[in-house]
């Protein structure tokens, strides 16, 4: 199935006393990588971030690398190489050489982020995060990419207090991944099948996948996946995949100044009206007087705008800048 997802990263700009929460988000993105696509795609990335598979990298900070569909490989010196499948994670180590990339004939996409801080140091040092178990088989969790949508709305933003919540989110994440670890009863075959289809449907909320496409991707009859999906969700596909859209859509309002028309667009929605039409229908306002009411909210409770900050390395599906992969 194809991704539709564009590419995205960003690295902002520390505020000051950053240091205090313990933990600094340094940089996060999206990346997807099609069939046949460059395994490292050319971006620009700022120095000590951009690598090439032979040579590898290096970092001075730690990440986390989440692959949501695809396959590929990773390797460390302490790991060797390890094969990477949809659901796994890598956590990548200050100091620690790595390199990873996907499969040619498959791609795949991932999220990721870029942190440093003494609560990722006393991770380490308790053990919870270790070089040698780098790559951690998570699973399949739309939790974890809602919680990466989040953060990469929260880098996104230049409004006070985007740090401490883009921190927030990486505290989540690393909660989140490293739970993974502890032993859980394996899900029946068709709850595997909903969570990967709900991560899907995640992923891409701005592009319906074909319900019959992605059925036939599962081996399983359309009358069973319905039924799964509806039990494990309380939904149809299509259902979800609006609410997932007007989430998504009340996101972009509180945390952007794009139109409500580049949101709609972004969101597969060709007529502006029927996007505001269905807004207030499932919220009981308007997407204007919607965001009007937030930041006059947040205004009142003393969050004001900030302006944006050319000092920021941000990309979007950039295909014309020279440069190496995150």
């Amino acid at each position: 199935m194809a991704k539709n997802t564009a590419e995205y990263f960003r690295y902002p700009v520390a505020a000051p006393g950053a240091e205090a929460w313990g933990l600094k988000v340094t940089g996060a993105g999206y990346q997807p990588v099609g069939p046949g696509g460059a395994p490292i795609p050319i971006r620009q990335h700022p120095p000590g971030h951009s690598y090439s598979w032979k040579a590898g990298r290096v970092l001075g900070e730690h990440a986390l690398v989440y692959v949501t569909h695809g396959q590929g490989e990773f390797e460390s010196i302490p790991t060797g190489r390890l094969d990477l499948q949809a659901g796994d994670a890598a956590v990548l180590f200050p100091g620690v050489w790595h390199r990873y990339r996907p499969r040619a004939d498959m791609g795949w996409g991932i999220y990721w982020v870029h942190f440093s801080g003494s609560i990722a140091c006393e991770l380490v040092q308790r053990q919870l995060l270790a070089p040698p178990q780098a790559v951690i088989r998570c699973g399949l969790d739309d939790m974890l990419v809602e919680a990466f949508r989040s953060l990469l709305d929260a880098v996104r933003s230049d409004r006070t207090g985007a740090g401490p919540l883009a921190a927030a989110k990486t505290m989540e994440l690393l909660a989140r991944v490293t739970a993974a670890t502890a032993p859980t009863p394996t899900p029946s075959r068709l709850k595997q099948i909903v969570r990967r289809a709900r991560l899907l449907l995640e992923e891409q909320p701005g592009a319906m996948p074909v319900i019959d496409d992605m059925i036939q991707g599962f081996d399983v009859s359309r009358a069973h996946f319905f039924r799964a999906f509806r039990r494990e969700t309380g939904q149809t596909p299509y259902g979800y995949h609006l609410q997932l859209c007007i989430r998504r859509a009340g996101d972009m309002l509180r945390n952007s100044d794009l139109s409500v028309k580049d949101i709609a667009a972004a969101l597969g929605f060709q007529n502006p009206y029927h996007f505001s039409k269905l807004f207030k229908k499932k919220t009981g306002v308007s997407p204007r007087p919607y965001r009007e009411q937030w930041r006059q909210g947040r205004a009142e409770a003393g969050f004001a705008p900030r302006g944006h900050d050319a000092s920021h390395y941000e990309s979007r599906d950039s295909h014309d800048t020279p440069g190496e992969a995150p």
